[in-house]
């Protein structure tokens, strides 16, 4: 069954106008609110007034942390709309006593949407933070590489459970014990979302994987010539297949347990 973190996190949404979207539905919901200002900390609070673009949230939420929002901020928004998990980027307005406003961008992403469709797959991963500035051949060497596992994957991604917070956009590099079908040995990700479990469990974390075509859109020139040449063998095309690979992997694997 997929849960609300499983939907969090991918590249390829389709942002949607907020003007297809009647925001009264959702007052009483509860939201999400994911701000600079608590980086790694969601805060959870409820909708009390909506319409058009804008919503209000109960300022007690949190345990009070909503109520220390700091007026006219940029937050991340993500909420329930008739059954399918959203995002929306606004800017957050003081109000009041009751009260926090958050007045919408023109754009919803629709979080379930997905150009690679996620298979539930646990495979152990090693995965270490890429410096910001300029790696050294010999830095490279001196990486902290940890061990964890995939919840879900895809040619576009993976969703992975991890003991630290990761702040998006951290780029890494990954190794993925995938051995049923082809995969590059190395790959660089960057993390797109990083969602508390709560009660120190850990966190979701929502990684992108980086295909070579797109690399210098993410990297400097500097650490794109000290990375190995095999972090970039992964393409557009392994990205497609990856994922074909992966759903036509696991339909064999239901029709093999139906015949048992």
């Amino acid at each position: 069954m997929k849960t609300v973190v499983d939907n969090i996190h991918e590249e390829e949404h389709e942002a949607i106008d907020i003007s297809r979207f009647d925001l009264s539905t959702v007052v009483g919901r509860k939201v999400t609110i994911y701000s600079k200002q608590f980086k790694g900390k969601p805060l959870e609070s409820r909708v009390i007034v909506a319409g058009n673009n804008t919503i209000t949230i109960d300022r007690s939420g949190a345990a009070g942390l909503v109520d220390s929002l700091v007026h006219n901020q940029q937050v991340t928004v993500n909420l329930e709309y008739r059954g399918e998990q959203i995002s929306i980027v606004g800017t957050l307005k003081r109000t009041g006593t009751s009260g926090c406003k958050i007045i919408f961008d023109d754009k919803v992403v629709p979080l379930s949407r997905r150009r690679f469709p996620r298979v539930y797959v646990s495979r152990p991963v090693r995965l270490a933070a890429l410096p910001s500035q300029s790696i050294s051949p010999k830095g490279l060497s001196r990486l902290r590489w940890m061990a964890t596992s995939t919840i879900n994957l895809s040619g576009g991604g993976t969703l992975i459970r991890f003991s630290s917070y990761l702040e998006p956009p951290t780029y890494l590099c990954m190794s993925i014990d995938l051995t049923e079908i082809p995969f590059p040995r190395l790959v660089v990700g960057q993390v797109r979302h990083c969602a508390s479990l709560g009660s120190g469990s850990g966190y979701h974390i929502g990684i992108k994987f980086i295909p070579r075509e797109e690399r210098v859109k993410h990297l400097s020139n500097g650490s794109i010539r000290s990375l190995p040449m095999s972090v970039f063998e992964y393409d557009e095309v392994q990205r497609c297949l990856l994922s074909k690979r992966l759903l036509t992997w696991i339909e064999n694997n239901k029709e093999k347990e139906t015949r048992m």
